[in-house]
């Protein structure tokens, strides 16, 4: 009666609201899963979606079967994960989470040194929207999240082990009016477009600290932010590319700071750091591909602290 196939496919179809943007999420032909949801209606005795030309909606019956159905996927992701448990690092997977700011630029080194140490472990890296990952988490989607612990922080179904904060900086081309000014204060950069990602409410209160009272009432009406981009790679390009800054910690501009495509400007101090952390699901068990990979992610994290200090004292502005 209860196939855990044709669950799923009623599990995608109350997402989508669509047979065929649902059938597209499953891979799977729209016949094959109109197939599946009837057969799975015949199999209960009862109709669990209404139909209609515009959408797809569950029925009472429906609801019932999908509330206990999503109980039945997670118990279903939980054995997988404790059969990959029991397999080890060799033939084990590791799922882990990641916003596209500077969590991403912290993860891809470790996974890489991961994978060379065990070639043969399954990895998955997803790269989502901070405001995502904790839904990620919980839902064993991902089995750990790197992210800026303020963003999870107060969530206590989920444990944070902190790594080390970073500083964050005006960020800009070299050639830009700001490297040019003599004696540059915190409300000069108010001049210029500022471009990043979707903060975290830490860092746009440090941000109004510094600015004056016409700046902040201007803020207030309209963002903070002129450019909003959440791929560095991206917003790296931009800057490169117009007179808009940005505040950036050190490690997520070395080479471009090293190649002279990016200076950072050391004196004007915002008060604005980051500190990632690695957050999982309290009390849940860690596979050792996790622990190898928080291992790895805080030896990385050290490094990358005292070559960001290298990289002040020798950077030009």
């Amino acid at each position: 009666m209860f196939d855990m196939r044709r669950l799923r496919h009623a599990l995608a179809l109350a997402e989508h609201r669509n047979f065929a943007r649902a059938a597209d999420a499953l891979h799977i032909t729209q016949p094959a899963l109109s197939r599946s949801i009837q057969s799975l209606e015949d199999g209960l005795g009862v109709r669990l979606f209404d139909r209609s030309p515009r959408d797809v909606q569950p029925t009472a019956f429906g609801e019932l079967v999908l509330r206990h159905a999503r109980g039945i996927e997670l118990s279903a992701r939980d054995l997988d994960r404790e059969l990959q448990l029991a397999k080890g690092l060799e033939i084990g997977t590791l799922n882990v989470g990641a916003g596209p700011w500077g969590a991403a630029s912290m993860v891809g080194v470790v996974i890489g040194r991961l994978s060379r140490l065990y070639p043969r472990l399954r990895t998955r890296v997803v790269i989502a929207p901070w405001q995502e990952l904790p839904t990620r988490v919980r839902a064993r989607e991902v089995d750990l999240m790197v992210s800026d612990v303020s963003e999870v922080q107060g969530q206590d179904d989920l444990e944070i082990t902190p790594l080390q904060a970073h500083r964050a900086y005006v960020v800009c081309r070299p050639d830009h009016p700001l490297t040019r000014q003599e004696g540059v204060v915190a409300t000069d950069i108010f001049r210029f477009p500022l471009a990043g990602p979707h903060l975290p409410k830490h860092a746009v209160d440090k941000m109004l600290h510094h600015m004056p009272a016409r700046v902040r009432e201007h803020v207030d009406a309209n963002g903070l932010l002129s450019i909003t981009c959440d791929s560095s790679s991206v917003l790296k390009a931009i800057l490169v590319n117009s007179e808009a800054i940005s505040i950036m910690s050190p490690f997520m501009v070395t080479k471009e700071v090293r190649d002279g495509d990016l200076v950072m400007i050391r004196e004007l101090d915002l008060g604005v750091q980051g500190q990632f952390g690695i957050t999982r699901l309290r009390g849940r068990t860690q596979s050792a591909p996790a622990e190898a990979f928080i291992k790895l992610l805080t030896e990385h994290d050290g490094d990358v602290a005292a070559m960001e200090q290298t990289l002040l004292q020798t950077a030009l502005v």
